[in-house]
């Protein structure tokens, strides 16, 4: 199981749970993977409705205890929890507390470049070293919306994770934990279009619509309103392509060498 908390709310975990690690399993198993909501107050889920793979569900907060079995079940990695902000995700780390991972999870802590999501994630952070016998090794940070996949520029941008020389910070995760884990998550307009089409970025990359060919036919008929959006889905097609190679699959490479996928 894969578990993403934060306890700040619009850290992007939803982002992390259904654009990176989805694709992620689905690709490793060759099925689609359970996805669990737990968010009393948003349904971030809800937007993709076009996608094909995950099982979506949603799990409130008075329904915590179901957790427990599909921890104790799910010793493969095909169930994806992404928990909502503020208490939500308080209460499920408490009650994971009450029973144990049984060396079954692993958990992605997602944080944008703000102080206070550097200071949330600390916190996230702190409460599962209670529960996780080995957070050094199961713990993750997802760097979401970084500007640039260039290290450099990942560290100027994340001064709340890395810290910088010239500019004090009192909460850095560095400053807690030694060497920690993590991936960039680069923001990109074909993010934000492919929730308004209701799929994931890596799905639209690999949709095997010809759209070019579809915009000639439309020409063709003198149908250009068609033609110009047939066009329109082609660079989005493009765009989502190029995303996948630079951005996914260097992540995707990145938790290979974090997760150990049983098959």
């Amino acid at each position: 199981m894969i578990i993403i908390p934060q306890t700040k709310g619009g850290v992007g975990k939803s982002t992390v749970a259904m654009q990176v690690i989805a694709p992620y399993l689905y690709k490793k198993h060759g099925k689609k993977i359970t996805y669990i909501e737990i968010d009393d107050e948003n349904n971030d889920s809800k937007s993709f409705t076009r996608t094909e793979i995950v099982n979506k569900r949603m799990l409130g907060t008075n329904k915590l205890t179901e957790l427990d079995e599909l921890i104790l079940m799910d010793d493969n990695h095909e169930v994806i929890v992404d928990v909502g902000g503020n208490k939500t995700s308080t209460l499920v780390l408490d009650e994971i507390k009450k029973v144990g991972t049984f060396g079954n999870i692993k958990w992605i802590i997602p944080l944008g470049d703000g102080e206070l999501d550097g200071k949330n994630a600390i916190a996230t952070m702190k409460k599962i070293k209670k529960i996780e016998d080995n957070p050094s090794e199961n713990v993750i940070f997802a760097l979401n919306r970084a500007i640039s996949m260039q290290p450099d520029y990942i560290e100027e941008q994340f001064i709340n994770f890395f810290g910088h020389k010239y500019i004090d910070s009192n909460s850095v995760i560095c400053d807690f934990v030694k060497n920690p884990k993590y991936f960039p998550v680069k923001n990109d307009k074909v993010i934000t279009m492919s929730r308004y089409l209701g799929s994931t970025v890596w799905e639209m990359a690999y949709n095997n619509t010809d759209f070019a060919q579809k915009a000639i036919k439309a020409k063709e008929l003198g149908d250009i309103e068609s033609a110009r959006k047939y066009l329109f889905f082609r660079r989005i097609q493009t765009d989502a392509k190029d995303y996948v190679i630079t951005v996914l699959n260097k992540i995707f490479c990145d938790l290979d060498t974090w997760i150990d996928i049983k098959k």
